[in-house]
């Protein structure tokens, strides 16, 4: 096999040459890139010298892998990495790093999707297969932009520095569409003036154990008591990252709209979206009740599940005693449609009735809150 150049927008992936050595050895000393890849830990200069002078020079010319360093077109700095390992009967797997420098900006999208066209046009592909970590939300988005179809989770599949751990796999056939295949936006920015919705952060993790380390909350919501620190990182970098990357909810943190002060939350669990409905749920911080931000903040994602999601009904249940979320829900623009009897357990798992209110696609704007 032929090493070529594959030139792309402002990209320009080309092989990698013994003086790239630098840029290499500074790439793969990347926190980042050290947490999601695998290879030698630590990665020297002797390691990336025989990356570019011995070992990718050999496997172009075996015909087993094609590697890319990922250049500016301008300048020629070295931006990232690209390549198809495992190249045979028609088939290979991708793989990328992206420098510091370069995140952001969609250059590793550009030229993962530059590349698999490269390898179904020039090298006859049918299949290109792609995996990292579970956890690599930014190696996940980078491949469902390009159109790779996440087809699941494989159990210790990757030996990462000495432990094996859970990735996530896909594909991508020659006869895809190259279109992106992530379930949700990647994000989401709703304000009526008052409050704003936005994808949660890492930072909020604080304010999220300080608002639901509460008595209140733990009575209405199976949440952990008391609710630590860890609990709020958890749920801000674990249970919302997954649920949004997997389209099983749209977790959104409710927030003050000019001073950006958190007020609480609000989600919308889609396991039915395929029918055309959804289910909000909120909660309230302590600090920010009697301030209508959880009525605002379902109408907001009610109205977004409607236009973006092509949603024709979404759902709010409210526990019969809970009389706080059921004024929220009115406030909202939500129609109160009856009791669901034993509906819902509590945390200590007794059944409980919930009031059932609705929101449907030929309801009009919500009132005023």
């Amino acid at each position: 096999m032929q090493p070529t150049d594959i030139t792309c927008g402002s990209l320009v992936l080309q092989p990698w040459t013994p003086y790239d050595e630098d840029a290499l050895l500074a790439g793969r000393q990347d926190a980042e890139v050290i947490r999601w890849t695998g290879g030698p830990d630590p990665y020297t200069r002797e390691d990336a010298r025989r990356y570019v002078c011995v070992e990718t020079p050999q496997w172009w010319q075996d015909g087993t892998a094609a590697t890319f360093a990922v250049r500016d077109a301008t300048t020629g700095a070295v931006l990232g990495g690209t390549a198809l390992h495992g190249i045979r009967q028609r088939e290979a797997t991708v793989a990328y790093w992206t420098a510091p420098e370069a995140r952001g900006r969609g250059v590793t999208t550009e030229a993962v999707a530059a590349l698999c066209r490269w390898g179904f046009g020039a090298l006859d592909l049918e299949r290109i297969g792609w995996a990292c970590a579970v956890g690599n939300f930014g190696s996940r988005a980078v491949a469902q932009k390009v159109g790779f179809m996440v087809e699941g989770l494989a159990r210790k599949a990757f030996w990462q520095r000495g432990v094996r751990v859970d990735d996530w796999v896909g594909s991508l056939l020659a006869t895809d569409p190259m279109t992106d295949t992530r379930p949700l936006p990647s994000s989401v920015d709703l304000t009526d003036g008052v409050v704003r919705l936005r994808r949660w952060r890492p930072a909020d993790a604080a304010e999220v154990a300080r608002a639901c380390d509460d008595p209140l909350t733990a009575t209405w919501l199976p949440v952990p008591s008391p609710y630590t620190l860890e609990h709020g990182r958890d749920y801000v970098e674990t249970f919302v990252a997954h649920s949004w990357a997997d389209g099983r909810a749209a977790e959104l943190a409710v927030t003050e709209a000019v001073s950006g002060e958190l007020l609480g939350a609000v989600g919308l669990k889609l396991p039915h979206r395929d029918q055309g409905y959804g289910e909000i749920g909120y909660w309230t911080a302590p600090w920010a009740r009697g301030r209508g931000a959880a009525g605002r903040g379902a109408a907001l994602l009610a109205g977004w599940g409607r236009v973006a999601l092509g949603l024709s009904r979404v759902e709010l249940l409210a526990d019969v005693d809970n009389l706080a979320s059921q004024r929220a829900a009115e406030k909202g623009g939500f129609t109160r449609e009856g009791v669901l009897r034993q509906a819902r357990r509590d945390r200590h798992g007794t059944p409980r009735d919930f009031v059932v209110f609705s929101r449907t696609a030929h309801d009009g704007a919500a009132p005023a809150a």
